[in-house]
């Protein structure tokens, strides 16, 4: 009996050790502005997905200065891109003279297939079956983006998640059984994000997660409803924060204006800093964006009546276009798709986005890190006082001091509000990490020793 007083009385010193008020630190910077990346050992590559990369991609269709010319567009960027994509409305005909054209530049298919008359249209029959065997019989890689942006109250298959569920299962299982080339990309738009969730078909259903966003000057043409502060990554940092460890990350849509008709001005340095920010960034700081396609078109002249508002070609632009082509030079954005490594482990760097405390120059991960990013067993050692933490032949035992004093530099773990924390540096090492500070990106990378 008294061995298991001993035991319950160290469980509640494990759970609730006290927190001096007074020992609260200065944070150096917030928590938030340092990204933490560790490299996960158990993730297997989706269907063609680059161990490395990201997929380069745009849509050039109706860009009128180039007449929509795939090659002209390589040629300008200086760079082949990997895929090029198309709107086809469900119902309508296989644009078997797009596909043509992408196999003449070597590129990937994207096939943005809207059910623009109801989700009712779309049924197990000839029409579905039909454009998944003409899909087989393109002998490339497909990315179908069926049915995007359902998260928003604009398009005609929103309003209904266990509908739209249903009938995306209908289409992923006929593209299963009749085109082994297709991914199916499910694709929100970057707002409302209330509503994204509820639209998800589950794991099994989905090859990448996609995410169409735009850096405008102002939202909806309304001149009180400024957005020009917006970050392209704060943009992205939900659907990459939710969906991230599991798939892929596709950025569908990408454009930022450089002219708007809500106050007749030109926002050519606007453009050039979003657009650097967004490719510099997917690059050094958003490792599961494993594709991007830049929304290439002047939607003054191209965009259906009432939505003429956003200039976002860069072929219209020297210094755009240039401030492009010099981004995208980088290795880093491939120019092909493929092979398929379905399947294959391969060691991938994971955004931790909760679970990280940064505190007078050291940094602390909690339990939670260690179990799901590290994958290592975390447990108390009752009669010692002590947490041990191991994976596979590797073990480090750490006391539990006083949160002022792991502060100050004392070994060991601590209790805040509940919630272990361990020193990033000292576990890493026992597991088997190094672990990387990058002070001009904030960046902190943990990755596993060669």
């Amino acid at each position: 009996m008294r061995r298991l007083n001993f035991v319950i009385w160290g469980l509640i010193f494990f759970l609730a050790w006290p927190v001096p008020v007074w020992a609260e630190p200065a944070v150096r910077q917030k928590p938030e502005s340092i990204r933490v990346l560790i490299e996960v050992d158990d993730y297997k590559l989706a269907k063609y997905e680059p161990e490395e990369g990201t997929y380069l991609g745009a849509y050039v269709y109706q860009d009128t200065l180039i007449n929509g010319d795939m090659k002209e567009f390589n040629r300008l960027t200086g760079k082949k891109h990997a895929s090029f994509f198309l709107y086809v409305g469900y119902g309508h005909r296989f644009p078997q003279w797009w596909i043509d054209q992408l196999k003449e530049v070597g590129a990937a298919a994207h096939i943005a297939w809207e059910p623009n008359e109801g989700l009712d249209k779309v049924k197990d029959d000839e029409y579905l079956r039909g454009f998944a065997r003409k899909l087989k019989e393109t002998g490339i890689p497909v990315f179908l983006r069926f049915a995007s942006e359902m998260n928003g109250d604009w398009t005609a298959y929103s309003g209904d998640p266990e509908k739209y569920i249903e009938k995306w299962r209908l289409v992923h299982d006929v593209m299963e059984q009749e085109a082994p080339n297709v991914m199916m990309v499910w694709t929100v738009f970057t707002f409302p994000q209330a509503t994204i969730k509820k639209y998800y078909p589950g794991d099994e259903y989905v090859d990448w997660v996609g995410v169409n966003i735009y850096n405008v000057v102002y939202h909806n043409n309304n001149i009180n409803h400024r957005a020009s502060h917006e970050d392209p990554l704060e943009l992205l940092d939900y659907v990459y924060d939710n969906f991230s460890m599991r798939k892929p990350i596709q950025i569908s849509e990408y454009g930022a204006t450089h002219y708007t008709v809500t106050d007749g001005k030109y926002y050519e340095d606007f453009a050039i800093q979003k657009i650097t920010r967004m490719y510099n960034g997917i690059k050094k700081k958003y490792p599961r964006v494993k594709s991007i396609f830049y929304f290439d078109v002047n939607n003054l002249v191209n965009a259906p009546e009432g939505r003429r508002i956003n200039n976002y070609a860069i072929t219209d632009n020297e210094r755009i276009l240039r401030t492009y082509s010099e981004l995208i030079k980088d290795p880093h954005f491939l120019s092909d798709v493929g092979p398929n490594l379905e399947g294959k482990a391969d060691p991938e760097l994971m955004h931790v986005k909760d679970g990280v405390y940064i505190a007078k120059e050291k940094t602390f991960v909690s339990s939670r890190v260690l179990r799901e990013f590290m994958k290592a067993s975390v447990n108390w050692v009752p009669d010692k006082g002590q947490i041990s933490i191991k994976k596979g032949d590797r073990e480090a035992v750490f006391n539990v001091v006083r949160y002022g004093d792991a502060l100050k530099g004392a070994k060991g773990a601590f209790i805040l509000k509940g919630t272990s924390y361990f020193p990033l540096r000292e576990v890493a090492h026992v597991l088997g990490y190094r672990v990387l500070w990058d002070e001009g990106e904030n960046l902190i990378k943990v990755v596993l020793e060669k």
